[in-house]
């Protein structure tokens, strides 16, 4: 064989092999004694039909195109094993002359990643101090929620408590809401169910009844609904004062084992304290993971993109028949889109999460990072338990080997995210080298790319093989 290869763009490899006519004439008669033992020749039994009359009667160029067939596959191999490439997916024929017998293969390579000098990069770390006007927020919050609801015989006013009936109607009378004896408390700054309801009930008494219209907000749970003007008829049953407890020790004793209030406003500063310190340090690990995601050079073949693309498209469709129940030909129909549409406007985001992928990926390969069976398991259980009677099914799911990838993909991505972090802290562990495979790595990685919805961001639900999984960054 005579193999030339050609370097093209995007890690790609154009492989043209040129089969030598020896070999090309030994498949030629193979190819001839199948069709003799498979078709009939006048004047001769099946299988004795001499080379030269098969040839004559079919053509050398069919015989030959037959004898390409059949060789393709074989010289394919054969010439990237000569050539030492490791493909990353099956090679694609772009086309093949007869004479001599010529193919030519593009080649999808391995992605390739730099992520530079990223051990010298470093960010300050956020120092963050919570505003006494929030813990004073949240005392009298705790006041709110502990509040004592006394009967009373007068008007409603805001903060008051009220039992009231409630239907409502669109323009066209068609009813969508209808409650009996519900108990609410009139908040100024409540829009279910719509912005205004509050005040629109200030002023009536028990046994009132009053009909007003309000817009439907932006949010509203039916989509079709949103925006549209409502007529609401509420009929008072009750009304009730809110009468708020001091900020004492009693107050403290009521809400928990505080033997003073102070005792409790240092634990509500605590709390607050680390809730903001917790978010401060996603941002941080998302705004260092950006960093170095940018300042990577990072190359990968198309077939790599459009495999990731079909994930972000699943994922839509995933979306849109839990959240619209449609189906996605429905939902391209009402966007007045074509599959190919959607999928040109989502290859930005594919793009990005794959790159975020590989750049994470190359982070584990030169970290040595590593995720034990423990760890997993220790996962599992976690994300399984908050499923209440559904956690056995859950539990079940993330056993299995998919699932298990799945928690250990996601596990090493975190581990990624926080190595990265500690680095711009200038708190990372000195770098020891380790044998590991990049292809290995990246592409271990890259399946926690395809589930992440933004690597390094804590607390965000993801969706997929994992349920009930959350991010990790930092």
């Amino acid at each position: 064989m005579k193999i030339t290869t050609e370097p093209l763009e995007n890690r790609q490899r154009r492989l043209t092999i040129e089969v030598d006519e020896e070999r090309t004439q030994q498949t030629m008669r193979q190819v001839v004694r199948q069709i003799a033992q498979q078709v009939n020749i006048p004047g001769f039994r099946k299988g004795k039909a001499p080379y030269e009359v098969v040839v004559q009667r079919f053509g050398e160029d069919t015989i030959r195109r037959e004898a390409a067939e059949k060789l393709a596959e074989t010289v394919y191999k054969e010439a990237i094993q000569q050539e030492g490439i490791e493909p990353y997916a099956p090679g694609t024929l772009d086309g093949a002359e007869l004479r001599p017998i010529t193919f030519k293969f593009t080649i999808a390579l391995p992605p390739s990643v730099d992520v530079g000098n990223y051990r010298d990069y470093r960010l300050a770390a956020p120092q963050v101090q919570v505003p006494e006007e929030e813990v004073q927020q949240a005392l009298q919050q705790m006041r709110e929620q502990n509040a004592i609801l006394e009967l009373v015989d007068r008007p409603a006013a805001l903060d008051d408590g009220v039992v009231i009936d409630v239907v409502g109607r669109t323009a066209d009378g068609s009813e969508f809401l209808k409650v009996d004896n519900v108990r609410i408390l009139l908040d100024a700054t409540s829009t279910d169910p719509a912005p205004g309801f509050a005040e629109a009930i200030v002023g009536m008494k028990a046994g009132e009844e009053r009909s007003f219209t309000l817009t439907l907000p932006a949010d509203f749970p039916r989509e079709e609904l949103r925006g549209q003007e409502a007529e609401f008829t509420a009929k008072m049953t009750e009304v009730y004062e809110s009468i708020l407890p001091a900020l004492d020790d009693d107050l403290a004793r009521t809400v928990g084992s505080f033997d003073s209030f102070e005792e409790l406003e240092k634990q509500i500063r605590a709390q607050l304290q680390r809730a903001a310190q917790e978010k401060a340090d996603e941002e941080y690990a998302t705004q260092v993971l950006e960093a170095i995601v940018g300042q990577a050079r990072v190359e990968y073949p198309p077939a790599m993109l459009n495999q990731q693309l079909d994930d972000v498209v699943a994922e839509v469709e995933q979306a849109v028949k839990r959240q619209m129940r449609l189906s996605m030909e429905d939902f391209l129909r009402f966007q007045n889109k074509t599959l190919e549409e959607l999928r040109k406007e989502l290859e930005p985001r594919a793009a990005d999460r794959l790159k975020r992928a590989l750049v994470l990926g190359k982070v584990v390969a030169l970290e040595g990072l590593e995720v034990n069976e423990e760890e997993v398991g220790t996962r599992i259980e976690e994300a399984s338990t908050p499923w209440g009677v559904r956690a056995d099914d859950v539990r079940a799911s993330l056993s299995s080997d998919s699932g298990r990838q799945a928690v250990r993909t996601r596990l090493l991505a975190n581990k990624a995210v926080q190595r990265l972090a500690a680095i711009a802290k200038g708190e990372a562990p000195e770098l020891v080298p380790v044998e590991r495979s990049e292809e290995e790595a990246g592409s271990t990685t890259q399946n926690a790319g395809s589930t992440m919805q933004e690597a390094g961001s804590v607390g965000q639900k993801t969706e997929g093989v994992e349920p009930g999984i959350q991010e990790e960054g930092e």
